[in-house]
């Protein structure tokens, strides 16, 4: 009996092992399954970050700043003021050019004045040289009646030489009223001249007098973007140059992922496709977002100093290819996306979105161009 009790027990262990095991199976397969689909139809990669929006700004004046407004990370709107320099120089200097355009301007409505004159008395030398030719030829006439009477013993000699001086009067008074004519017309040309280099004057000091209210403007630097302020480098009392870098704004409303995929990886790949992000900064938040573009060229292209493989001997690298991935997930303030974050993405490739390059036909290339 106690043999057969112990071979019954030996076999109900058995049973009940085979259906722990059993379970154990089953739940490692609902567990397990769906991860291997997963990874079968998704490529990843944990090369990846978090790219942002960050606006360098930098001193366009020289200076001695007086005053900072912003301190370390601080939140700052498009508009708002920065920091303060010295601008009692640019303000002198733009007041100086202000009173040397009134100047130029002053000048130039003189010489037009002048202009005006000179054309009146133009005008008034015309009307004489009308009148003078008018007595010219009423003396002409008379001087040839008087001639003819003169042949017929009508008037005498004394009466002729009377009418003939009086001739020679008009005639003499024409000259001059052409010669002041001329005159007037020669004075005026010089005068337009220096009006036509008065205003090309006028024009330079403009210029000059809107970059001196330019710079003057600038020594006030007021923020281009919304954001929070980074990489602070300057100090009430520090004197900048321009092109200094003072501080950086970043817009963390404005973020996307740049993963650097196998060039292995993105034969699948196209723009639209689905992609799950995960943030290392967060365990447990997955984000949703979507392939936007890839870069036209692997990362190493366009590093500083790009590898030459026909100089030496080859030795074949995998490369990656930058993709920018867009974050479609909505903003979340318990998930502050800060740039360079570490992430890991999931690329779902069995959504066939977008166009490849290569599914693009020969003849359809060139059309595009």
């Amino acid at each position: 009996m106690d043999k057969e009790k112990a071979i019954s027990s030996h076999y109900r262990k058995k049973r009940i092992l085979r259906s722990i095991l059993a379970v154990v199976i089953i739940l490692a397969g609902i567990y397990f399954i769906p991860k291997y689909l997963y990874f079968l139809s998704h490529v990843s990669t944990n090369d990846a970050h978090i790219k942002g929006t960050i606006v360098p700004v930098s001193a366009e004046v020289k200076g001695k700043v007086i005053k900072v407004f912003v301190n370390d990370n601080q939140f700052i709107k498009t508009g708002e003021p920065l920091l303060k320099i010295y601008s009692d120089d640019y303000l002198y200097l733009f007041k100086e050019k202000e009173r040397n355009l009134s100047t130029m301007i002053a000048q130039r409505d003189a010489i037009e004045a002048s202009i005006e004159e000179k054309k009146k008395a133009l005008a008034r030398a015309q009307a004489v040289l009308k009148a003078t030719m008018a007595e010219k030829m009423l003396a002409s006439k008379e001087l040839k009646r008087t001639k003819r009477l003169l042949k017929e013993n009508v008037v005498s000699q004394s009466k002729y030489d009377h009418i003939e001086s009086q001739w020679m009067v008009a005639q003499a008074n024409r000259d001059a009223s052409q010669a002041a004519v001329a005159e007037a017309k020669a004075a005026i040309q010089p005068l337009n001249d220096s009006s036509k280099a008065q205003n090309f004057r006028i024009k330079e000091a403009e210029a000059s007098l809107g970059l001196a209210k330019i710079n003057l403007r600038r020594t006030l630097v007021v923020a281009p973007i919304s954001g929070r302020i980074a990489m602070k480098n300057v100090e009430r009392g520090k004197y900048v140059q321009p092109g200094q870098p003072l501080l950086a704004i970043v817009d963390t409303r404005d973020v996307w992922v740049v993963a650097n995929f196998k060039e292995t990886q993105i034969n699948n790949m196209r723009s639209g496709q689905p992609v799950d992000i995960k943030v290392d900064a967060y365990p447990g938040v997955i984000l949703k977002g979507h392939v936007g573009s890839f870069q036209p060229g692997t990362g190493s292209v366009f590093s500083l100093l790009p590898p030459e493989n026909a100089t030496g001997n080859f030795i074949k690298v995998v490369q990656r290819i930058p993709v920018k991935i867009i974050i479609d997930s909505e903003s979340n303030l318990s998930y502050t996306l800060w740039p360079g974050l570490s992430v890991t993405t999931y690329v779902d490739t069995a959504v066939r979105k977008g166009i490849k390059l290569k599914d693009i036909k020969p003849d359809e290339r060139n059309r595009g161009k």
